[in-house]
């Protein structure tokens, strides 16, 4: 029933309460996607007629009656979304900070790595050499975003080094296990500090990550596509929050227009469509997010707890909870102890017949951060890592969330498969 109000609070600021009507009580999905197929359709209407270089005068508007002028639709600024308030992450004393959105987390990187390697300070010089840089984290397309790069531009910092030009953080990681990153124990970022917020959305202790920065600026940013939509999944996006120290000799506002610049250029800039979209007003709401996640959050770590760190199946850190317990993530990793990847495809055609035998709404699927339960084999290239199973209980709770949690905390007691 929460979910089902909560569908219904969404539908109404975006005056579409009658695309819920009709459907059974039981049958939230197909409601969550009647929703995101009325709100996509008017969302889209804007796109629908205008050219990707308009005419002179030919000027769209979102849902909202919002004008959005542009001459070419690469150079299309986000200015209606940038300046929504407040911020997602509170500004300390003495910093300034501004909002960049690009077109996905992975575009939101790549523009602030070139960003960086264009700073003042930070360029390079027959003297200088490459900007070396750490990456503490496991996701792997971060590291092999990094890999693009040529080694005179940037290079990986040795793992014992005690300051780099720039630092990468994940405040959570998982690669089959999950680990947290502890800043303090961190090289200190002469340069520039990110931190991708990706897993854990606003549970952040900023303070102690903006310590580890002697440099010139820091940008915390994710994914939006996972846990900003209210699980809708409307457009992929990247948000960005820059910061800058006040008297640093530069101002959040100036490096927010040198990213703008760098995202259109790479053609990493959204969409009229994606911005359509993502005018509906639940997103870049931190009420709305803080309410969203936490659920999110929540269920997770009961999964966790039922799984438990004394599993004779499972290894113990299939979520950061059970690490610390302030630490959050939207999924479980569960990996079999001294598994291969034989031993995973057995358990996922166990968990295919529990879930059918019981009843179980639990679908097969990847990602995370959504209103629904999901759960997926990971099998990376065996030179990258282990494979795991990933299972993501989504916002919506109830029986059906207490009875996948019953069915993993049977399985965790199991010695074998077999």
């Amino acid at each position: 029933m929460r979910d089902r109000d909560d569908l219904g609070a969404l539908a109404r600021r975006v005056g579409l309460k009658s695309a819920l009507q009709g459907f059974p009580e039981e049958d939230l999905d197909e409601a969550v996607l009647s929703l995101r197929r009325a709100w996509l359709a008017k969302a889209h209407r804007p796109g629908d007629k205008t050219l990707k270089s308009p005419c002179e005068g030919d000027v769209p508007q979102l849902p909202d009656g919002a004008s959005v002028p542009f001459g070419y639709e690469r150079e299309l600024g986000a200015d209606l979304l940038e300046k929504r308030t407040p911020l997602c992450y509170s500004v300390p004393p003495g910093w300034q900070a501004v909002r960049v959105l690009c077109r996905s987390g992975q575009a939101a990187l790549s523009c602030l790595l070139h960003l960086v390697a264009r700073q003042p300070g930070a360029a390079m010089t027959a003297d200088w050499g490459p900007l070396n840089i750490a990456h503490a984290g496991r996701y792997f397309e971060t590291g092999s975003l990094l890999d693009l790069w040529p080694r005179q531009v940037f290079e990986r910092a040795h793992p014992d080094a005690t300051e780099v030009d720039v630092l990468i953080g994940e405040p959570v990681h998982c690669d089959g296990q999950f680990g947290l990153s502890e800043p303090s124990s961190l090289p200190r970022a002469r340069h520039a500090l990110f931190v991708d917020t990706t897993l854990t959305g606003p549970n952040l202790d900023l303070p102690a990550w903006l310590e580890r920065l002697h440099g010139s600026f820091a940008a915390i940013f994710r994914s939006g596509l996972k846990l900003d939509q209210a699980g809708l999944e409307l457009a992929n996006v990247g948000i960005v929050q820059i910061f800058v120290r006040e008297g640093g000799g530069t101002s959040a506002v100036r490096l927010a227009d040198d990213l703008k610049q760098i995202r259109a250029l790479t053609g990493s800039g959204l969409t009229l469509d994606e911005m359509a979209a993502l005018s509906a007003p639940w997103f870049l709401d931190p009420r709305y997010f803080a309410e969203y996640t936490s659920r999110l959050f929540a269920n997770n770590a009961a999964l966790a707890q039922a799984v438990g760190t004394r599993s004779v199946l499972f290894e113990d850190r299939s979520h950061p909870s059970l690490i610390s317990p302030e630490a959050v993530a939207p999924f479980c990793a569960l990996r079999i102890r001294g598994g291969d990847a034989s031993d995973h495809a057995r358990l996922l055609r166990r968990l295919d017949a529990e879930i059918e035998s019981r009843k179980l709404r639990l679908d097969k699927g990847g990602s995370f951060g959504f209103r629904g339960d999901r759960y997926e084999l990971i099998e990376p290239d065996p030179k990258a890592g282990k494979p795991f199973v990933r299972v993501a209980l989504g916002y919506r709770g109830g029986p059906n969330r207490d009875g996948i949690i019953d069915l993993f905390r049977e399985l965790s007691a199991l010695r074998s498969l077999a």
